[in-house]
């Protein structure tokens, strides 16, 4: 995302190997497949990272981020951007509840168990992948501010202050305009049905 989104302040000439740009973008593409496809790597959190592990793992990190968010931020200047942490949390924890739910429901055994809701698992799990990274950077981002902020009362000169500066303004930058985002792709997975599923082969 980042290499792409760099390479277009170049326009066209950003795809010519003149610029270094072009190779970082090619080379890049390499992080979403080789220990699998990103949707391969969604299937994998959830499965065996969350199911199979019985949410033990994602339970502790909720509570830590939890535990962050209770604490008393620096100087207030980041009390929005909590805010926003703790709904993308509430948001993401709701969409491994609602997979939880169709997987259950996807046993024949159960009563009323519908075996095709398995899909609506495999539809969503790449949106969970996402909206948990986001999550956690924007936890990882605020945890940094926080130390920045404190870092700015005894701050000597001013390259430190326009470094510590920078930290706080990259977690409130991405907590105000990714985390959002999180509440939607919820929404989106709350309305998933088979549609997907159901269109014949002879369609596509």
């Amino acid at each position: 995302m980042l290499g792409t989104e760099s390479l277009q302040t170049l326009g066209g000439s950003g795809f010519l190997q003149d610029y270094p740009i072009e190779q970082y973008v090619r080379d890049s593409k390499i992080d979403t497949l080789y220990e699998g496809t990103t949707a391969i790597q969604g299937m994998d959190l959830f499965f065996r990272k969350i199911v199979k592990n019985k949410g033990k793992a994602l339970g502790a990190l909720t509570a830590e981020i939890g535990e962050f968010l209770s604490s008393e931020p620096g100087n207030g200047r980041v009390k929005v951007e909590r805010e926003l942490l703790a709904k993308g949390l509430e948001d993401a924890q709701a969409i491994v509840g609602l997979l939880i739910g169709h997987l259950m429901s996807s046993d024949q055994q159960e009563a009323g168990g519908d075996p095709d809701n398995i899909y609506k698992v495999g539809l969503n799990t790449t949106r969970l992948l996402m909206a948990l990274g986001d999550v956690v950077c924007s936890y990882l981002l605020l945890r940094q501010a926080d130390v920045a902020l404190t870092a700015l009362d005894g701050a000597v000169s001013a390259k430190d202050k326009q470094f510590y500066d920078g930290k706080v303004a990259t977690a409130q930058y991405f907590a105000r305009s990714v985390l959002p985002k999180i509440t939607a792709e919820r929404a989106i997975a709350e309305a998933t049905d088979l549609l997907p599923m159901e269109v014949a082969e002879a369609a596509l």
